[in-house]
């Protein structure tokens, strides 16, 4: 009996530790930092919830008028209120210029870099390495 009892604490922590870790990925693996992209659009709502905060962006093409959706992650909401970064930061209803890093499944998906408002003030979010390659 005491047997079956470890064999199945263990079956557990090896499901439940396998499948945290399968949930995590790397920046790398999912967006390509040689493919940033410039998007002009409005922005529609703000998720501001865990593992990453998400932007929706409503990005209007010049020549056709169709509205595009996008959606920009972020980091996590701790990580940005290290480093003073609020929900309101990220100005819902605006208009916004955005630098991202491209999705590597050409998804209308990017990893957010920097935004630009109308009056010129800029949101920089980069955590990682001060020498990684930025747009």
């Amino acid at each position: 009996m005491k047997n079956r009892l470890i064999a199945a604490v263990v079956v557990l922590v090896t499901v439940v530790s396998g499948r945290t870790a399968v949930a995590h990925h790397s920046f790398a693996a999912e967006y390509d930092i040689n493919k940033p992209v410039t998007l002009r659009g409005t922005v529609t709502k703000v998720d501001w919830i865990n593992p990453h905060v998400y932007l929706h962006l409503d990005v209007t093409d010049a020549a056709t008028g169709k509205v595009t959706p996008w959606a920009l992650t972020t980091y996590s909401p701790a990580a940005l209120r290290r480093i003073g970064a609020t929900r309101a930061n990220f100005g819902q209803g605006q208009a916004v210029t955005v630098v991202a890093y491209h999705a590597k499944d050409g998804s209308n998906l990017a990893f957010l870099r920097r935004m630009t408002f109308p009056d010129g003030h800029t949101v920089e979010l980069w955590i990682g390495d001060e020498n990684a390659k930025a747009p």
